[in-house]
C-alpha cells in the first residue's frame, strides 16, 4: 500500500471509555496511585501531585510536562462546565498511566444542554488551542463521555518500556533519488532541536530536495517532538519543489497522529519505497 494519508487508516481505535479500573465490576481492581478532589483554589496543588507520580512512574521529562498539561485542561474544564469542582484518580498499570477527571454536571453551558443526549461532550471546548484540542495532541488516548450526571474525561500515557527507549538517533542516506532521513528512539524534548536542525541542513544543502523521514525505529514523542515533524513539513513545503514524506511510522504512533488530527498533515507510505514511488508519480 502506497502512502497515501486518506487511504492508509490505523489500526481500529478503541478509546479507554467505559467503566473506569477503579470502578466496582466485581472483579479485583488495583487502587488509584491519586485520588484527588479538586476545584479553582486547587489546581496548583493537583498539577503538583501529578507531576510527581509521574516521574515517579518513570514517564520523561517531556511526557510529565504534556500529562500535567492534559490534567490542567481537563481539570479546569470541570471547573468550568461542571459546578466548580471536580475529581481526579490515576491508576498506574505498569505499561501506562490512565487518569480520570470527573465533573459533577451541576452547570450548563451558556446555550443551555437540555437537549444533550449522553455521549455528547459538547460542553467541554474543542476549540483550537483550548480543552480537548490540546489534550488529543499530547495523550496517547482520550475518551469523553458527557450525560446528565456528568463528565468522564480520561487520557493514557504510555509509559517507557523496562530499562528505557533505545538512544535517540538520526542516520542519512541516499536511496531512488530521495534522502532518506532515519529516526530511532524517542523524539522528545531533549532530542527534538537535534532532528529540527538536521532537518534544516539539509533543506538548506538541496533547497528541491525529495525528503523521507523514515520512522519504524521512532519509539514515541512528546509534544515537542510532534511539533519537531510539523516545522519539518513546513520547512519543506516553503522550499519550491522540496517534498517530504513519512515512511515506517509505527501504528501507535500513527494512531496518536490520528487521534490528534494531524494525519492528513503528511504523506505517509509503508515504506521509504513507497515513499520514492510518490514522489515520481505524476501530479
Amino acid at each position: 500500500m502506497t502512502g497515501d494519508a486518506r487511504r492508509r487508516q490505523p489500526p481500529e481505535h478503541r478509546p479507554p471509555g467505559g467503566r473506569s479500573p477503579g470502578a466496582d465490576t466485581g472483579d479485583r481492581q488495583p487502587p488509584a496511585v491519586l485520588d484527588q478532589a479538586f476545584d479553582n483554589d486547587s489546581l496548583y496543588a493537583l498539577r503538583e501531585a501529578v507531576a510527581a507520580h509521574a516521574m515517579q512512574a518513570g514517564l520523561a521529562e517531556g511526557r510529565v510536562g504534556d500529562l500535567v498539561l492534559a490534567v490542567h485542561e481537563l481539570a479546569s474544564n470541570a471547573i468550568r462546565h461542571g459546578g466548580g469542582r471536580g475529581r481526579l484518580r490515576i491508576w498506574d498499570t505498569g505499561a501506562l498511566l490512565r487518569c480520570e477527571v470527573t465533573d459533577d454536571g451541576a452547570a450548563q453551558s451558556a446555550a443551555g444542554d437540555a437537549g444533550a443526549g449522553a455521549g455528547d461532550a459538547a460542553r467541554w471546548r474543542i476549540d483550537p488551542g483550548h480543552g480537548l484540542w490540546l489534550v488529543r495532541r499530547v495523550a496517547d488516548e482520550t475518551s469523553v463521555q458527557a450525560g446528565p450526571s456528568g463528565t468522564v474525561a480520561a487520557v493514557s500515557f504510555t509509559l517507557p518500556p523496562p530499562g528505557g527507549p533505545p538512544p535517540f538517533q538520526l542516520a542519512q542516506r541516499f536511496r531512488d533519488g530521495c534522502t532518506v532521513l532515519s529516526v530511532t528512539g524517542e523524539l522528545d524534548l531533549s532530542s527534538a532541536d537535534r532532528f529540527t536542525g538536521a532537518v534544516r541542513e539539509l533543506v538548506a544543502a538541496a533547497p528541491a530536495v525529495r525528503m523521507v523521514l523514515d520512522l519504524p525505529g521512532l519509539t514515541g514523542w512528546d509534544s515537542s517532538g510532534l511539533a519537531a515533524l510539523i516545522l519539518a513539513r513546513q520547512q519543506v513545503s516553503a522550499r519550491p519543489g522540496a517534498q517530504m514524506a513519512v515512511a515506517g511510522l509505527p501504528g501507535h504512533l500513527l494512531q496518536r497522529l490520528r487521534m490528534a488530527g494531524l494525519d492528513g498533515e503528511f504523506t505517509l507510505a509503508d515504506t521509504v519505497a513507497d515513499a520514492a514511488g510518490i514522489f515520481s508519480a505524476p501530479s
